[in-house]
């Protein structure tokens, strides 16, 4: 039988900062595919930030 290791998120974390550290594009290029902006950021504040203001 397989042992099974449960993640724990300071092993994340450390896989992250690794990622980060050695390759700086894989790191943002699995965080634009894992996390949408869309769904995050409100469209008005995506209007007003893009605003011709003065």
């Amino acid at each position: 039988m397989i042992p099974h290791k449960q993640l724990s998120l300071a092993d994340i974390f450390i896989d992250c900062q690794n990622k980060f550290d050695n390759d700086k594009y894989a790191f943002l290029e699995t965080l634009s595919q894992t996390i949408d902006l869309d769904e995050i950021v409100p469209v008005s504040f995506i209007t007003h930030f893009h605003a011709v203001t003065g």
